[in-house]
């Protein structure tokens, strides 16, 4: 009997939320703290009720902090689902630094289009400020969402 395929997804916005994430995809199979280099996390990319959700874009010498999940192949059906692609977001593949250090291949989703002057509403912020507690983010970069979050976005 083969084991199903599995694949790291690097989870940036409100899926760093454990019991959401968890509710997406049904199973996480591994979790750890992850960082992604050369990339910024912004709020630029348009809700279906007109406020911000999160994004990451390329940005030399700039870092995204996020969660790492092992999670099923199939469980991509649903967050592709859940994440509006191909229309709302597209999925890559990047390299992630995982809490040990090493690097990883995963998937992460990338907004399709986007907007400026937007801001993410107050619940939706709270969840990935949730989800960064839970993982133990650096309290620095926490404070730096918190501060994205509050200013119009100058993408």
């Amino acid at each position: 009997m083969t084991a199903a395929a599995t694949v790291w997804y690097f989870a940036y916005g409100s899926n760093m939320n454990r019991a959401q994430m968890r509710s997406r995809t049904g199973q996480i199979l591994e979790e750890q703290p992850g960082r992604l280099d050369n990339y910024e996390m912004l709020f630029n990319k348009k809700s279906r009720g007109g406020s911000a959700t999160a994004n990451i874009r390329s940005a030399p010498g700039k870092i995204v902090y996020g969660v790492l999940y092992k999670v099923p192949d199939a469980a991509f059906r649903s967050l592709d689902r859940f994440e509006g692609v191909p229309e709302h977001y597209r999925r890559i593949e990047v390299s992630v630094t995982d809490s040990a250090g090493r690097k990883v291949t995963a998937q992460v989703y990338v907004a399709t289009r986007v907007e400026k002057g937007l801001r993410p509403a107050p619940h939706y912020l709270q969840v990935i400020l949730d989800g960064a507690g839970e993982h133990d983010l650096p309290p620095e970069y926490i404070g730096e969402i918190k501060a994205n979050a509050g200013q119009h976005s100058r993408s």
